[in-house]
C-alpha cells in the first residue's frame, strides 16, 4: 500500500510504554483528523488509522466501535476541545453569553476564528466533511446539520436586539466564516483569515 504524503511510521514501544485508553484514543484520533483531513471520509480507511497508530484493525475498532463512529467522534472531539481553548482564554464561550453585549460576542467569534489559524489541518478535515455530507446518506449528515441548527440558534440569540433581522446575520454570520476559512485553505498566503473576519463582522454586526 502507499504510504499517504506525511505518513508517521508506527515506532515500536518500549517496555513500560504501554498506552492507556485515554491516551491510545488520543491518538487514534489525532491520526484520524490527519488522515481523513487529507483524503476525506471516503477515502480514509480504518486500516490506514490502524497501521499509524501501530494497532490492528480489530484493536482499533475496540476503541472507536465503527468507522462512523471514529468519523463523529473526532468531529466531537474537536467541537469539545476549541470551545474549552476559548472558554479558557476569554473565560467564556458563545454558550455563557446572554446577547446583552455585541463586544462580548465579537470577542468570542475573534478568538475561534484566530485558533482556526493554528490548526489548518482541523479547519480542512472540517471543510471537507461539511461539503461530503450535503449527501444524505453520508455518515456526518446528521451531525452537521444538528450543529448548524444549533450554531445558528446561539447566533440569533446572540445578534437579538442588536440588528434588524437577526436570523438572517446569524446565517450570514456562519456562512462568511466558512467562506473564508475555504479561501484561506486554498491560498494561506494570499488571504489573512483573521484580518478579513473582522472586518466582514464589522458590516455584518456594526458596533457604535
Amino acid at each position: 500500500m502507499t504510504a499517504l504524503p506525511g505518513a508517521r511510521t508506527p515506532r515500536p514501544r518500549g517496555p513500560g510504554s504501554r498506552r492507556t485508553p485515554e491516551e491510545r484514543r488520543r491518538q487514534i484520533l489525532d491520526e484520524a483528523t490527519r488522515i481523513v483531513g487529507q483524503r476525506g471520509f471516503y477515502g480514509f480507511s480504518v486500516q490506514a488509522v490502524a497501521d499509524a497508530c501501530g494497532l490492528t484493525v480489530a484493536g482499533l475498532l475496540h476503541h472507536v466501535g465503527s468507522k462512523d463512529g471514529l468519523l463523529v467522534a473526532l468531529l466531537q472531539d474537536r467541537d469539545r476541545r476549541d470551545a474549552a481553548a476559548v472558554a479558557g482564554e476569554l473565560g467564556a464561550g458563545l454558550d455563557d453569553l446572554d446577547g446583552s453585549s455585541v463586544e462580548a460576542m465579537v470577542a468570542v467569534l475573534h478568538a475561534v476564528v484566530a485558533r482556526n489559524t493554528t490548526q489548518p489541518e482541523i479547519v480542512r478535515l472540517y471543510s471537507m466533511l461539511r461539503t461530503e455530507s450535503l449527501y444524505a446518506g453520508h455518515p456526518a449528515h446528521e451531525y452537521f446539520r444538528e450543529r448548524d441548527a444549533r450554531v445558528l440558534q446561539t447566533f440569533t440569540r446572540l445578534c437579538t436586539g442588536h440588528v434588524e433581522h437577526p436570523a438572517s446575520t446569524a446565517r450570514q454570520l456562519l456562512a462568511v466564516m466558512g467562506g473564508l476559512e475555504e479561501q484561506w485553505l486554498r491560498a494561506p498566503d494570499d488571504v489573512d483569515l483573521v484580518a478579513e473576519w473582522d472586518r466582514a463582522v464589522q458590516r455584518l454586526l456594526p458596533r457604535p
